[in-house]
């Protein structure tokens, strides 16, 4: 839109003209106010030298007249002053005040006098003491006139007010003069200048050109003209450049747009006011439009039926746009235009979108992967056999009852169950049967059960049960939770059909009921293992409450734990050793290393009290790790003193949770390298438990550690399983016989048989025999009749400490000589 050519009044001439105006006469002002100042001060004392010789002058006379009393001549005197235009009275007065003579005149009218009282303070009275010369006296009187300043300085006046007038008349004629030149000079040719800048087109500014002005050429206009075209040609071409630029723009926008259109990810501009600016196909595609359809669509239209919370949109774009904050939305439920759930991992961040800020959103669909976490986290609380909760989520479940019945007062219980003998099914018809018995048995165990109990396996064929709200008595709330576990132990006896055939499987069911004396979850989880172990020793099939006894024996074996954790660390193990001796020759061949407890208060702790405390804590892997440290640093003192001869052989007893665990042979092999002991000095006693039940992962274990001399007996041989197809495939030396038999072998054939079939199978097998528990020389005479190699008792030693056993092997090594 072209603007209109100014006004005269508008003009840069009329401008000038009025500055040039106000600072002529404010500039006259100025100046001619300093010249009127200095010329009153010249006139004012010009005015003061006056007076001074006019009283020069009359002093003398008036100063005889007073001396004289000459009237005449003070007539005279006075009179002579009122010659004087600025003198209005006089009066000369003697010694005592007394006037002589006086005259006065009227004031002429003055139209200057306002200012005299202004500028010079007005009328004055002067007056001089009057002296006779020769006369001590000070004064013999005085003489006093009166002074009219608006007469003394009216030429002053006039010559100030044709100063100013003249000034005034002078400056106005130099503005006018400068406004005529200005005119001609800069605001015609600006006006005519302007006339073309307007004509110009903007968008086609190089067609026209300003006119250079030839009195101008020279000067800032026609630099200003000259530059203006120049411009003008600049602008052009970059308008030029420009719509290239904006032609490329369009371009490049249109293959981003195809290109943001093409990317999985749903992205979209809001504005302040929820406004849609864009949405690539992805977002629209979701909420079912097209992008265009979205554009000017509000959020709440768009979204009504997708995002529960839409105001939180609302305020989280407020954020975005207002404080140009960048927020993440970890994760949005969206229910897309065909109904399915999906959720996005959202990003909003401030992006300048044309002349405004908008919130720019950009979502990643993260349904499958959320699907997954819920899969993973329902995995990881279920068992994935049975779909049964698992562990993790028994523990949280039964934490949030307890709690929940302590702080309602009522009872639950907690059902520890255990499938009696379930592991024949398993080696007879295989896993996948025993898993379909398993199966068959979580859903019985859900039907014997209300929804609000819980029914959880925690491994193998154990499971759970939790019962809840079942009383606010005790004794009532037990009496629910027996019939309860009778009916569950009812249903899992009932038989399960596989392949025509009937299979029946029992269950041991411990009980406990919480809450009980602040009892935590694991504490409970235990009570009821505990009880279950009890029907397990009294013969299976059966149900059983937790009661004081066992927790007491719960609680001593915990303490007892504890103990044993401190043993280790304060080092109140010990290794004692029994000797084996040969049955023909007597001597010492070997020992029997028997780990030892001796308690700083309770004494010595008997094995059979402190070894199964061991095994079921876990604490026998380090013990045992211990033991197997100790033997070789024995082995290797004896064997540098010469007290541990060729053939001899240490035996330490291996438990089965130490045997079984997968880095057992590395960390003997390891122990192994740590000490210079002959090749074969180390036997290991493992029981037939041990082997029977994974034999190749058994013959894996023993073979190693046989490739590096270690030697294998097994021990208390007859009181288990005893199968001969074992024992061929098994690669160990040695069989112990177990001292039960030898203890009645004098008095019982039944005994002797079983000794005397044992020493016959084991040396047509090559193997070496010790027989345990040798008392008397009755027992010793029978055992070497049937041949057996070797013996341990109390009829050659009892198990000894380190010191009492080197005595016996330098006395062993004395018999040698």
């Amino acid at each position: 839109m072209r603007e209109k050519a100014p006004s005269f009044f508008e003009g840069i001439s009329f401008q000038l003209a009025k500055i040039g105006i106000i600072l002529a006469f404010v500039l006259s002002f100025v100046m001619s106010s300093v010249q009127v100042y200095i010329d009153f001060k010249a006139q004012s004392q010009e005015l003061e030298q006056l007076i001074d010789r006019v009283v020069e002058v009359a002093t003398p006379p008036a100063a005889r007249a007073v001396h004289t009393l000459d009237d005449d001549l003070a007539s005279e005197v006075v009179n002579g002053l009122l010659t004087y235009n600025f003198i209005n009275e006089v009066a000369i007065l003697d010694e005592r005040g007394n006037v002589l003579a006086d005259v006065s005149r009227a004031q002429p009218a003055n139209s200057t006098h306002w200012l005299s009282r202004i500028v010079a303070g007005g009328d004055f009275t002067y007056s001089s003491k009057l002296k006779v010369p020769g006369y001590v006296q000070d004064a013999s009187g005085q003489i006093v006139f009166t002074v009219d300043k608006s007469q003394a300085l009216s030429s002053f006046y006039q010559r100030s007010e044709i100063n100013l007038v003249m000034g005034v008349l002078r400056n106005l004629l130099l503005v006018i003069l400068l406004f005529v030149a200005f005119y001609f000079k800069l605001t015609k040719p600006l006006v005519r200048l302007s006339y073309e800048i307007n004509e110009i087109d903007p968008d086609q500014p190089g067609v026209r050109r300003l006119t250079q002005l030839k009195s101008h050429r020279r000067d800032e206009l026609g630099t200003v003209i000259s530059s203006s075209n120049q411009l003008l040609d600049v602008v052009e071409l970059s308008l030029a450049k420009r719509r290239a630029v904006e032609l490329a723009l369009r371009k490049s926008e249109e293959h981003l747009r195809q290109i943001v259109d093409s990317l999985p990810v749903l992205i979209g501009a809001r504005n302040i006011e929820g406004y849609y600016l864009f949405a690539n196909k992805a977002l629209a595609d979701t909420l079912g439009f097209t992008p265009e359809q979205m554009h000017n669509v509000h959020v709440r239209q768009l979204l009504k039926n997708s995002v529960l919370d839409v105001e939180s949109i609302l305020t989280n774009d407020l954020r975005v746009i207002k404080e140009g904050e960048e927020i993440d939305v970890i994760e949005e439920s969206f229910i897309g235009a065909d109904g399915t759930q999906l959720y996005l991992q959202t990003h909003m961040m401030p992006l300048d979108y044309y002349d405004e800020v908008v919130s720019l959103v950009v979502s990643v669909d993260v349904t499958e992967r959320k699907n997954a976490q819920a899969k993973m986290e329902y995995m990881a609380h279920h068992d994935a056999l049975t779909s049964l909760p698992n562990r993790l989520h028994l523990v949280e479940r039964l934490e949030h009852e307890v709690k929940r019945a302590e702080r309602h007062g009522y009872f639950g219980a907690v059902l520890f169950i255990d499938l009696d003998k379930f592991k024949n099914i398993n080696d007879s018809l295989g896993h996948p049967v025993g898993d379909r018995v398993l199966q068959e048995v979580s859903r019985r165990l859900q039907g014997a059960v209300r929804d609000e109990d819980l029914v959880a396996r925690l491994s193998g064929d154990e499971f759970v049960v939790v019962l809840t709200v079942l009383d606010q008595d005790v004794e009532v709330a037990a009496l629910k939770a027996g019939e309860i576990s009778e009916k569950i132990r009812a249903l899992i006896s009932l038989p399960f059909i596989h392949e025509d055939m009937e299979l029946r499987v029992t269950c041991s069911v411990g009980v406990v009921v919480y809450p009980d004396k602040n009892n935590v979850v694991h504490e409970l989880l235990r009570y009821a293992d505990t009880a279950m172990y009890q029907v397990k020793e009294k013969g299976r099939d059966a149900i059983e409450f937790f009661n004081e006894e066992m927790a007491d024996k719960v609680s001593r074996q915990l303490v007892m734990e504890g103990d044993l954790h401190r043993a280790l660390e304060d080092e109140q193990f010990s290794l004692f050793y029994q000797p084996k001796v040969d049955v023909n020759s007597g001597k010492i061949v070997g020992a029997e290393a028997l780990l030892r407890w001796h308690h700083p208060e309770k004494g010595n702790v008997s094995p059979l009290e402190f070894i199964p405390v061991l095994e079921t804590s876990g604490l026998i892997l380090q013990v045992g790790q211990w033991v197997v440290e100790e033997a070789c640093r024995a082995l290797e003192n004896w064997s540098e003193r010469g007290l541990w001869s060729a053939g001899m052989q240490l035996s330490i007893n291996i438990s089965p949770r130490q045997f079984r665990r997968e880095r057992f042979a590395a960390d003997v092999i390891r122990t192994l390298d740590r000490y210079r002991l002959p090749k074969g000095v180390l036997d290991m006693e493992i029981t037939e438990g041990v082997v029977i039940q994974q034999v190749d992962e058994a013959i894996d274990t023993i073979t190693t550690l046989t490739e590096r001399g270690v030697s294998f007996s097994l021990d208390d041989f007859g009181t288990g399983y005893s199968s001969i197809s074992y024992l061929k495939r098994l690669p160990v030396a040695t069989l112990k016989i177990d001292k039960s038999f030898v203890r009645d072998i004098i008095v019982d054939r039944n005994d002797r048989v079983l000794v005397e079939t044992i020493v016959t199978m084991g040396r047509l097998l090559d193997l070496e025999l010790v027989a345990e528990g040798v008392e008397q020389a009755e027992q010793l005479e029978i055992l070497r009749s049937y041949g057996c190699h070797s013996y341990q008792g109390f009829y050659f030693s009892p198990a000894v400490e380190g010191d009492k056993f080197i005595e016996l092997l330098l006395s062993n090594r004395a018999k040698d000589r």
